[in-house]
Protein backbone atom coordinates (compact mmCIF):
# COMPACT_ATOMS: atom_id res chain seq x y z
CA UNK A 1 0.00 0.00 0.00
CA UNK A 2 2.84 2.40 0.87
CA UNK A 3 4.54 1.65 -2.44
CA UNK A 4 1.34 2.45 -4.34
CA UNK A 5 1.04 5.81 -2.54
CA UNK A 6 4.68 6.69 -3.29
CA UNK A 7 4.23 5.85 -6.98
CA UNK A 8 1.01 7.85 -7.11
CA UNK A 9 2.73 11.02 -5.88
CA UNK A 10 5.92 10.38 -7.86
CA UNK A 11 4.07 9.89 -11.18
CA UNK A 12 3.67 13.63 -12.00
CA UNK A 13 7.41 14.16 -11.47
CA UNK A 14 8.28 11.24 -13.71
CA UNK A 15 5.83 12.47 -16.36
CA UNK A 16 7.25 16.00 -16.22
CA UNK A 17 10.77 14.66 -16.66
CA UNK A 18 9.69 12.57 -19.63
CA UNK A 19 7.90 15.54 -21.24
CA UNK A 20 10.96 17.74 -20.81
CA UNK A 21 13.02 15.15 -22.73
CA UNK A 22 10.66 15.40 -25.71
CA UNK A 23 12.05 18.68 -27.07
CA UNK A 24 11.02 19.98 -29.49
CA UNK A 25 7.45 19.64 -28.27
CA UNK A 26 5.95 20.97 -31.51
CA UNK A 27 7.05 22.18 -34.90
CA UNK A 28 10.09 24.49 -34.88
CA UNK A 29 9.02 27.91 -36.11
CA UNK A 30 11.36 30.07 -38.20
CA UNK A 31 10.22 33.67 -38.12
CA UNK A 32 11.27 35.63 -41.20
CA UNK A 33 10.94 39.38 -40.51
CA UNK A 34 10.28 40.14 -44.18
CA UNK A 35 7.55 39.36 -46.67
CA UNK A 36 7.22 36.14 -48.65
CA UNK A 37 9.32 35.78 -51.77
CA UNK A 38 12.29 37.92 -50.73
CA UNK A 39 15.86 36.73 -50.28
CA UNK A 40 15.55 36.02 -46.56
CA UNK A 41 12.27 34.16 -47.05
CA UNK A 42 13.49 31.94 -49.89
CA UNK A 43 16.71 31.19 -48.00
CA UNK A 44 14.82 30.19 -44.84
CA UNK A 45 12.46 27.97 -46.83
CA UNK A 46 15.38 26.26 -48.56
CA UNK A 47 16.97 25.48 -45.17
CA UNK A 48 13.60 24.34 -43.79
CA UNK A 49 13.36 21.68 -46.50
CA UNK A 50 16.46 20.05 -45.12
CA UNK A 51 15.24 20.38 -41.55
CA UNK A 52 11.87 18.69 -42.05
CA UNK A 53 13.14 15.14 -42.24
CA UNK A 54 15.10 15.55 -39.01
CA UNK A 55 12.23 16.86 -36.88
CA UNK A 56 9.37 14.70 -35.66
CA UNK A 57 6.99 17.66 -35.61
CA UNK A 58 8.38 19.41 -38.66
CA UNK A 59 9.15 23.11 -39.19
CA UNK A 60 7.01 26.09 -40.19
CA UNK A 61 7.90 29.47 -41.68
CA UNK A 62 6.14 32.61 -40.43
CA UNK A 63 6.53 35.91 -42.28
CA UNK A 64 6.25 39.10 -40.21
CA UNK A 65 7.42 42.12 -42.23
CA UNK A 66 7.55 45.63 -40.84
CA UNK A 67 9.88 48.16 -39.31
CA UNK A 68 12.84 47.16 -41.45
CA UNK A 69 12.91 43.69 -39.82
CA UNK A 70 12.51 45.16 -36.30
CA UNK A 71 8.88 44.05 -35.86
CA UNK A 72 9.69 40.38 -36.29
CA UNK A 73 12.75 40.61 -34.06
CA UNK A 74 10.69 42.19 -31.27
CA UNK A 75 8.07 39.46 -31.60
CA UNK A 76 10.64 36.69 -31.13
CA UNK A 77 12.21 38.57 -28.22
CA UNK A 78 8.82 38.53 -26.48
CA UNK A 79 8.37 34.75 -26.78
CA UNK A 80 9.53 32.14 -24.25
CA UNK A 81 13.20 31.14 -24.48
CA UNK A 82 12.23 27.52 -25.11
CA UNK A 83 14.04 26.92 -28.39
CA UNK A 84 10.80 26.57 -30.32
CA UNK A 85 11.22 29.77 -32.37
CA UNK A 86 14.18 30.80 -34.52
CA UNK A 87 14.75 34.31 -35.86
CA UNK A 88 16.05 34.61 -39.42
CA UNK A 89 18.74 37.26 -38.88
CA UNK A 90 20.02 39.48 -41.69
CA UNK A 91 22.48 42.32 -42.12
CA UNK A 92 19.52 44.66 -41.51
CA UNK A 93 19.49 43.55 -37.85
CA UNK A 94 23.20 44.30 -37.50
CA UNK A 95 22.71 47.78 -38.93
CA UNK A 96 19.67 48.32 -36.72
CA UNK A 97 21.74 47.36 -33.66
CA UNK A 98 23.86 50.52 -33.91
CA UNK A 99 20.85 52.81 -33.79
CA UNK A 100 19.26 53.94 -30.48
CA UNK A 101 16.75 51.29 -29.44
CA UNK A 102 14.29 51.01 -26.59
CA UNK A 103 12.44 47.77 -27.27
CA UNK A 104 14.74 45.08 -28.70
CA UNK A 105 18.38 44.71 -29.72
CA UNK A 106 20.09 41.82 -31.48
CA UNK A 107 23.14 41.52 -29.24
CA UNK A 108 21.21 42.11 -26.01
CA UNK A 109 18.25 39.84 -26.72
CA UNK A 110 19.56 37.05 -28.96
CA UNK A 111 22.20 34.34 -29.16
CA UNK A 112 23.47 33.25 -32.58
CA UNK A 113 23.00 29.70 -33.76
CA UNK A 114 25.02 30.04 -36.95
CA UNK A 115 25.64 32.15 -40.03
CA UNK A 116 24.45 30.34 -43.16
CA UNK A 117 25.23 32.71 -46.05
CA UNK A 118 27.76 35.37 -46.98
CA UNK A 119 26.76 36.98 -50.27
CA UNK A 120 28.94 38.89 -52.73
CA UNK A 121 28.42 42.39 -54.13
CA UNK A 122 29.84 43.71 -57.37
CA UNK A 123 30.49 47.21 -58.71
CA UNK A 124 28.24 47.18 -61.75
CA UNK A 125 27.75 49.79 -64.48
CA UNK A 126 26.17 50.01 -67.92
CA UNK A 127 27.49 47.69 -70.58
CA UNK A 128 28.24 50.60 -72.89
CA UNK A 129 29.87 52.77 -70.21
CA UNK A 130 33.18 54.37 -71.23
CA UNK A 131 34.84 52.98 -68.09
CA UNK A 132 36.56 49.72 -68.96
CA UNK A 133 38.19 49.07 -65.58
CA UNK A 134 37.63 49.98 -61.95
CA UNK A 135 40.87 52.00 -62.05
CA UNK A 136 39.39 54.24 -64.78
CA UNK A 137 36.22 54.73 -62.76
CA UNK A 138 38.22 55.56 -59.62
CA UNK A 139 40.43 58.01 -61.53
CA UNK A 140 37.38 59.92 -62.75
CA UNK A 141 35.80 59.84 -59.30
CA UNK A 142 38.86 61.29 -57.61
CA UNK A 143 39.01 64.16 -60.11
CA UNK A 144 35.26 64.77 -59.88
CA UNK A 145 33.99 64.31 -56.29
CA UNK A 146 30.33 63.25 -56.06
CA UNK A 147 30.00 63.13 -59.86
CA UNK A 148 29.62 59.34 -59.84
CA UNK A 149 26.01 58.45 -59.05
CA UNK A 150 25.42 55.01 -57.55
CA UNK A 151 22.00 53.72 -56.62
CA UNK A 152 20.58 51.39 -53.99
CA UNK A 153 17.31 50.50 -52.29
CA UNK A 154 17.97 51.31 -48.64
CA UNK A 155 19.10 54.79 -47.62
CA UNK A 156 20.86 54.46 -44.28
CA UNK A 157 20.83 50.70 -44.77
CA UNK A 158 22.93 48.02 -46.43
CA UNK A 159 22.89 49.46 -49.96
CA UNK A 160 24.15 52.88 -48.94
CA UNK A 161 26.66 51.55 -46.42
CA UNK A 162 28.18 49.08 -48.89
CA UNK A 163 28.35 51.65 -51.69
CA UNK A 164 29.75 54.57 -49.72
CA UNK A 165 32.15 52.48 -47.61
CA UNK A 166 33.64 50.70 -50.63
CA UNK A 167 34.28 53.88 -52.58
CA UNK A 168 35.62 55.64 -49.51
CA UNK A 169 38.15 52.82 -49.23
CA UNK A 170 39.49 53.74 -52.68
CA UNK A 171 39.39 57.47 -52.01
CA UNK A 172 36.29 58.37 -53.99
CA UNK A 173 33.25 60.31 -52.79
CA UNK A 174 30.15 59.17 -54.68
CA UNK A 175 26.55 60.36 -54.64
CA UNK A 176 24.15 57.70 -53.37
CA UNK A 177 20.68 57.79 -54.94
CA UNK A 178 17.91 55.69 -53.35
CA UNK A 179 15.36 53.86 -55.49
CA UNK A 180 12.29 51.85 -54.58
CA UNK A 181 13.33 48.64 -56.34
CA UNK A 182 16.12 46.87 -58.11
CA UNK A 183 14.16 46.99 -61.35
CA UNK A 184 14.11 50.79 -61.23
CA UNK A 185 17.85 50.87 -60.59
CA UNK A 186 18.59 48.69 -63.60
CA UNK A 187 16.36 50.85 -65.80
CA UNK A 188 18.12 54.01 -64.60
CA UNK A 189 21.55 52.52 -65.38
CA UNK A 190 20.49 51.36 -68.83
CA UNK A 191 18.92 54.77 -69.48
CA UNK A 192 22.15 56.55 -68.60
CA UNK A 193 20.59 58.42 -65.65
CA UNK A 194 23.03 57.02 -63.06
CA UNK A 195 26.51 55.52 -63.16
CA UNK A 196 25.80 52.17 -61.59
CA UNK A 197 25.13 50.14 -58.47
CA UNK A 198 26.92 48.03 -55.87
CA UNK A 199 24.60 45.06 -55.80
CA UNK A 200 24.51 41.32 -55.13
CA UNK A 201 25.15 39.23 -58.25
CA UNK A 202 21.86 37.34 -58.15
CA UNK A 203 20.15 40.66 -58.93
CA UNK A 204 22.33 41.69 -61.87
CA UNK A 205 23.94 38.60 -63.41
CA UNK A 206 21.33 37.97 -66.14
CA UNK A 207 21.86 41.48 -67.55
CA UNK A 208 25.63 41.15 -67.15
CA UNK A 209 25.59 37.90 -69.14
CA UNK A 210 23.47 39.64 -71.79
CA UNK A 211 26.05 42.43 -72.07
CA UNK A 212 23.66 45.16 -70.97
CA UNK A 213 25.52 45.61 -67.67
CA UNK A 214 29.13 44.95 -66.74
CA UNK A 215 30.87 44.45 -63.43
CA UNK A 216 34.24 46.05 -62.82
CA UNK A 217 34.99 44.34 -59.50
CA UNK A 218 33.52 41.67 -57.24
CA UNK A 219 33.88 42.57 -53.57
CA UNK A 220 35.45 39.42 -52.13
CA UNK A 221 38.74 37.61 -51.55
CA UNK A 222 38.85 35.76 -54.86
CA UNK A 223 37.24 35.88 -58.27
CA UNK A 224 33.62 34.77 -58.48
CA UNK A 225 33.06 31.62 -60.52
CA UNK A 226 30.12 33.24 -62.32
CA UNK A 227 32.38 36.13 -63.48
CA UNK A 228 35.83 34.58 -63.92
CA UNK A 229 37.11 37.52 -65.99
CA UNK A 230 36.19 40.15 -63.40
CA UNK A 231 38.87 40.97 -60.80
CA UNK A 232 38.11 40.80 -57.08
CA UNK A 233 38.77 43.61 -54.63
CA UNK A 234 41.64 41.76 -52.96
CA UNK A 235 43.64 41.28 -56.15
CA UNK A 236 43.15 44.98 -56.93
CA UNK A 237 44.76 45.81 -53.61
CA UNK A 238 41.52 46.98 -51.98
CA UNK A 239 41.20 45.84 -48.38
CA UNK A 240 37.42 45.54 -48.44
CA UNK A 241 35.42 42.28 -48.64
CA UNK A 242 32.18 43.01 -46.74
CA UNK A 243 29.10 41.13 -47.89
CA UNK A 244 25.44 40.66 -47.07
CA UNK A 245 24.89 37.89 -44.52
CA UNK A 246 22.05 35.67 -43.33
CA UNK A 247 22.03 33.80 -40.04
CA UNK A 248 19.78 32.22 -37.42
CA UNK A 249 19.39 33.17 -33.77
CA UNK A 250 17.31 32.36 -30.71
CA UNK A 251 16.21 34.33 -27.70
CA UNK A 252 18.81 34.68 -24.95
CA UNK A 253 18.21 32.23 -22.13
CA UNK A 254 17.53 29.30 -24.47
CA UNK A 255 18.96 26.11 -22.97
CA UNK A 256 22.43 25.19 -24.32
CA UNK A 257 21.23 21.69 -25.25
CA UNK A 258 18.37 23.16 -27.28
CA UNK A 259 20.74 25.50 -29.10
CA UNK A 260 23.10 22.62 -29.87
CA UNK A 261 20.18 20.55 -31.17
CA UNK A 262 19.09 23.35 -33.51
CA UNK A 263 22.62 24.03 -34.75
CA UNK A 264 23.10 20.35 -35.60
CA UNK A 265 19.78 20.21 -37.45
CA UNK A 266 20.51 23.38 -39.44
CA UNK A 267 24.05 22.32 -40.30
CA UNK A 268 22.78 19.00 -41.71
CA UNK A 269 20.06 20.87 -43.63
CA UNK A 270 22.74 22.90 -45.44
CA UNK A 271 23.89 19.68 -47.11
CA UNK A 272 20.40 18.86 -48.38
CA UNK A 273 20.30 18.66 -52.22
CA UNK A 274 17.53 21.25 -52.44
CA UNK A 275 19.51 23.78 -50.40
CA UNK A 276 22.72 23.08 -52.34
CA UNK A 277 20.84 23.72 -55.58
CA UNK A 278 19.31 26.88 -54.12
CA UNK A 279 22.67 28.48 -53.28
CA UNK A 280 24.11 27.44 -56.62
CA UNK A 281 21.18 28.92 -58.55
CA UNK A 282 21.46 32.17 -56.58
CA UNK A 283 25.28 32.37 -56.72
CA UNK A 284 25.56 32.14 -52.93
CA UNK A 285 28.19 29.39 -52.99
CA UNK A 286 31.12 31.57 -54.07
CA UNK A 287 32.54 31.68 -50.55
CA UNK A 288 31.78 29.68 -47.39
CA UNK A 289 28.77 31.04 -45.54
CA UNK A 290 28.61 28.82 -42.49
CA UNK A 291 29.99 29.98 -39.16
CA UNK A 292 29.37 28.34 -35.79
CA UNK A 293 27.83 30.22 -32.85
CA UNK A 294 31.07 31.65 -31.41
CA UNK A 295 32.36 32.77 -34.82
CA UNK A 296 28.96 34.22 -35.70
CA UNK A 297 28.88 36.20 -32.46
CA UNK A 298 32.31 37.65 -33.23
CA UNK A 299 31.24 38.44 -36.81
CA UNK A 300 28.10 40.22 -35.57
CA UNK A 301 30.07 42.34 -33.11
CA UNK A 302 32.68 43.32 -35.73
CA UNK A 303 30.07 44.21 -38.33
CA UNK A 304 27.99 46.26 -35.88
CA UNK A 305 31.08 48.28 -35.00
CA UNK A 306 31.85 48.79 -38.69
CA UNK A 307 28.30 49.85 -39.54
CA UNK A 308 28.27 52.28 -36.63
CA UNK A 309 31.38 53.99 -37.96
CA UNK A 310 29.97 54.30 -41.49
CA UNK A 311 26.56 55.57 -40.35
CA UNK A 312 28.23 58.15 -38.14
CA UNK A 313 30.30 59.38 -41.09
CA UNK A 314 27.11 59.61 -43.15
CA UNK A 315 25.39 61.70 -40.49
CA UNK A 316 22.78 59.12 -39.48
CA UNK A 317 24.27 58.89 -35.96
CA UNK A 318 25.56 61.57 -33.64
Amino acid sequence: MSLVVILFFAMPLLTAGFAAAEYPERAIEILVPFGAGGGSDTAARAVAEGMKGQLKNGVVITNMPGGGAARGMLHVAQQPADGQMILAVTTSHLIDAVKPKTRSSLLQDFDPLCRIQWDTSAVTISGDSPYKTLAELIEFGKKNPKALKFAGTSPGGWSEIQTVAFFKKVGVEVTFIPFESGAEIKAAILGGHITGTVEELAETLPLIEAGKLKSLCVIMEKRHQALPNVPCSKELGIDYTHGLMRAFGVKKGTAPEHKKFLIDVIKKALDHPMYVKFIQDNHLDARPGFLGPEETQKYWEEQIQFFGTVLKDLGYLK
